[in-house]
């Protein structure tokens, strides 16, 4: 049985970016529907519980509803740790090894953003934008449909991934979807990246 992590801030802690009611609903029926949807089709299909990454890796053998309901279980396991609380006016910018990567890949901070805002616009009604480390040590930003990520298509890491379906944001932004992705920026927790880069660098 696969069990929910436990939003790592107050509902209200990122606030004015995404708001109380957002987290919310987000995590209580979207994210806790996720997981109580995939244990119901595991155990139906008596599929043998692995770890939800290995699970991820694998999942061109199993069904379309697993996929869809694995994909958001590990995708929001992961999204709530990409962000931190960050009070307005203050500025959130890349540091240590995401800097250096950013810089390196993309030239500017400014240029990696911009990548970031082209993908979520041209995404097509739902889905996520990545940004991944490959083997080869280059970094990409990616863009995916529905709950798909990008471990189910390469062999990466996931530095940071930005979820845009409408159910993220429509309460706080309406249709806007760059004004909230623009946002996210001031809130994702640098953390996260140079974690991962840190265990190869």
């Amino acid at each position: 049985m696969y069990k929910s992590v436990p939003l790592p801030y107050d509902y209200s802690a990122l606030e004015p970016y995404i708001g109380s009611e957002t987290m919310y609903i987000h995590f209580n029926t979207h994210y806790m529907g996720y997981i109580n949807n995939l244990n119901d089709e595991m155990k139906k299909n008596n599929f043998k519980s692995i770890p939800i990454r290995d699970l991820i890796i694998t999942i061109d053998g199993y069904s379309d509803n697993v996929r869809n309901n694995a994909g958001g279980f590990f995708n929001h396991f992961l999204f709530w740790k990409m962000l931190k609380p960050n009070k307005e006016g203050n500025s959130n910018l890349p540091v240590g090894l995401s800097k250096k990567f950013i810089n390196r890949d993309f030239g500017s901070y400014d240029s990696f953003k911009k990548i970031i805002e082209a993908k979520a616009k041209k995404r097509f009604g739902s889905g996520w934008v990545w940004w991944v480390l490959m083997p080869n040590g280059n970094t990409r930003i990616l863009e995916t449909p529905y709950q798909d990520n990008p471990l189910m298509y390469f062999d990466c890491e996931i530095l940071l991934g930005i979820d845009v379906w409408e159910h993220a944001y429509y309460l706080n932004y309406q249709a806007d979807r760059m004004g909230y992705v623009n946002n996210i920026f001031k809130i994702i927790n640098w953390d996260y990246p140079n974690a991962i880069l840190n265990k190869y660098y």
